[in-house]
């Protein structure tokens, strides 16, 4: 005998499913969280050790006001941490849609996501190290100590590197839209200019204390990791790779 399920119960099992997904999407940030306070709290131990690796210049920082150094250490701390349990972040968030997907989009992610935390320290890396202190030498031409504060330094510095370090993801995450179907490596080729222009007006946003170098800086490598990610997809597509 077939059972006809009515549009009352059929109703009352869609609020409970949505409220079991919430609950355990709950959870899961949850022991994110839990997960992320030690490791805040282990890193801004060390704090003054990652100001001192970072600081790029031959003269000291300086702070004008009695708590720009705790915020320097707590938001410092919180982005580092934050990187250090990117994989675990990841790994919570995969758990949770992991239902949802076919075994192939499984595999295929679990290929990309050594990848991308590696591209990310990468780039966030080679900002700090290398991209923001050739910005700061074309234009802090001073014989002088500028005195430069601390916090607004090192803190556009790091906002500068977050960015640099996102969007070594793009060639990875083009790569996910087109392998998952959720465009096609036609449109995002059609697209990329009003793309690079909505990018470009997002960036105009961005303030730093040297100034639309920087704004220049981020916008460059922007359209070098889209134009990557396409030349990749292009590739990826001629051997088949993306069929699944």
């Amino acid at each position: 005998m077939k059972c006809i399920m009515s549009p009352e119960h059929s109703q009352r099992s869609s609020e409970m499913e949505l409220t079991e997904h919430l609950a355990e999407l709950r959870i899961r940030i949850m022991r994110v969280l839990f997960t992320l306070i030690p490791v805040f709290i282990l890193v801004f131990l060390f704090s003054k050790d990652f100001i001192k690796f970072f600081w790029f210049f031959n003269f000291p920082p300086y702070v004008f006001s009695p708590l720009e150094w705790l915020i320097l250490q707590l938001s410092l701390s919180l982005t580092i941490s934050m990187i250090i349990i990117y994989p675990y972040l990841f790994f919570e968030l995969y758990q949770f849609a992991k239902p949802g997907l076919y075994e192939n989009e499984r595999k295929f992610l679990k290929i990309l996501v050594i990848p991308s935390y590696l591209l990310f320290l990468f780039g966030f890396i080679f900002s700090m190290k290398f991209l923001v202190p050739l910005i700061y030498s074309i234009t802090l031409q001073y014989p002088y100590d500028p005195y430069l504060s601390a916090s607004q330094t090192l803190g556009n510095a790091v906002k500068l590197s977050v960015a640099v370090g996102l969007f070594t993801q793009i060639p990875l995450a083009i790569l996910l839209l087109v392998k998952f179907k959720l465009v096609s490596y036609k449109t995002l080729k059609n697209l990329r200019i009003i793309i690079y222009f909505v990018a470009f007006m997002s960036f105009l946003n961005l303030t730093s204390d040297f100034g639309s170098l920087s704004i220049f800086a981020a916008f460059i490598f922007f359209i070098l990791m889209f134009e990557l990610g396409l030349f990749i997809v292009k590739i990826a597509s001629s051997l088949n790779i993306l069929k699944n």
